[in-house]
C-alpha cells in the first residue's frame, strides 16, 4: 500500500530540504544588538527546551495528484524518541511510527504489515539522507544545524536575524552536495520562523514556515507549520498542533503482532 510509505517519506523529506522566501535586508541599522552565532543559537535552544512533549496534529498532505487529511497523536522524548499514531478517519489508528536516533519502525494496521529498519537502511530505500536530529528539529521548529558554527554567516535584517551557509563557504569534504541553508530567527521570542535549505545542483527546495507560537511551561512552540517542496515532486504539507503539553514522563508503546508480515 502506497499510503503508509508515502506519508513516512513525506515526514522525512520535510526534514531534508527547506526552501527560501525573500525577506527585506536592512539597509540601515536595524536596532538589533550585535551578537555572535553562538549567542543566537544558545538563545534559540533556551526557548526550544523540553523533556517530554505530547500533542495532537491535524495534517493536510497534498501532491499534484491528490490531497489527504488525517490526524496524528504525537509523543516526543527530546533527542530520543518520536512516536506518531496516524488516524485517517473515525479516530481509528491506521499507522503507528516510532523513530529513534538509530531506527525507524512502522505498523500498518490496515494491511497488517510492519517496517523496521535502521536509519541507514531507510535512507537507502527512500533514496534520502536524513538523521533523527534533523527530523526532530524540523518537526518542532528548531534550528537544523548541518554544519559547524563557523560555516554560518550571521546577518541582521530589519526585525530578525538570519544564519546563512552559502555554497562557496562550504568545503566539499564537509558536504559533497553543498546544500545552501538559511534560517530566520525572531529575536522577540528567539524561535525559528522560517528555514531554508536548497540543493542548487538538483534545483530542489522546500519552504518551511513556523507561526502561531504558544507559550508552554518551558518553551515557546509553533502551533502552525507550513511546508512546500519544489523540485522533482511538488508536495504541500500543513501541520496544525493542538493540546500541546509538556510532560514529566510518557509511554511509547510499539509491539509487532505475530500475524503481521514485513514489507
Amino acid at each position: 500500500m502506497r499510503f503508509p510509505l508515502s506519508i513516512l517519506a513525506t515526514f522525512l523529506v520535510v526534514s531534508v530540504l527547506f526552501g527560501c522566501k525573500t525577506s527585506q535586508v536592512a539597509t540601515k541599522p536595524s536596532g538589533l544588538p550585535t551578537i555572535s552565532t553562538t549567542q543566537l543559537l544558545d538563545s534559540v535552544r533556551a526557548n526550544s527546551s523540553y523533556q517530554f512533549l505530547s500533542a495532537k496534529l491535524s495534517v493536510n498532505h497534498s501532491t499534484e495528484e491528490k490531497t489527504q487529511s488525517f490526524g496524528v497523536r504525537a509523543r516526543l522524548k527530546k533527542d530520543s524518541i518520536i512516536w506518531l499514531s496516524i488516524t485517517p478517519g473515525l479516530g481509528i489508528e491506521a499507522i503507528r511510527v516510532v523513530i529513534t536516533p538509530d531506527s525507524i519502525k512502522m505498523l500498518n494496521r490496515l494491511e497488517q504489515k510492519y517496517f523496521s529498519e535502521s536509519f541507514e537502511r531507510t535512507n537507502e530505500l527512500l533514496k534520502m539522507e536524513v538523521s533523527f536530529e534533523v527530523l526532530q528539529s524540523a518537526l518542532t521548529g528548531e534550528f537544523v544545524r548541518l554544519y559547524e558554527e563557523d560555516m554560518y554567516l550571521l546577518k541582521p535584517l530589519v526585525d530578525l536575524y538570519t544564519l546563512e551557509a552559502e555554497s562557496e563557504r562550504i568545503p566539499s569534504t564537509n558536504a559533497p552536495l553543498k546544500l545552501e541553508q538559511r534560517t530566520e530567527v525572531d529575536p522577540s521570542i528567539w524561535r525559528v520562523t522560517r528555514s531554508v535549505l536548497r540543493n542548487p545542483s538538483r534545483n530542489e527546495q522546500i519552504l518551511a514556515e513556523y507561526n502561531d507560537f504558544q507559550q508552554l511551561e518551558n518553551m515557546i512552540f509553533p502551533t502552525s507549520m507550513r511546508f512546500r517542496t519544489q523540485g522533482k515532486e511538488n508536495i504541500a504539507v500543513d501541520l496544525k498542533w493542538s493540546k500541546i503539553e509538556e510532560k514529566t514522563t510518557l509511554r511509547f508503546p510499539f509491539n509487532i503482532p505475530n500475524k503481521y508480515v514485513a514489507y
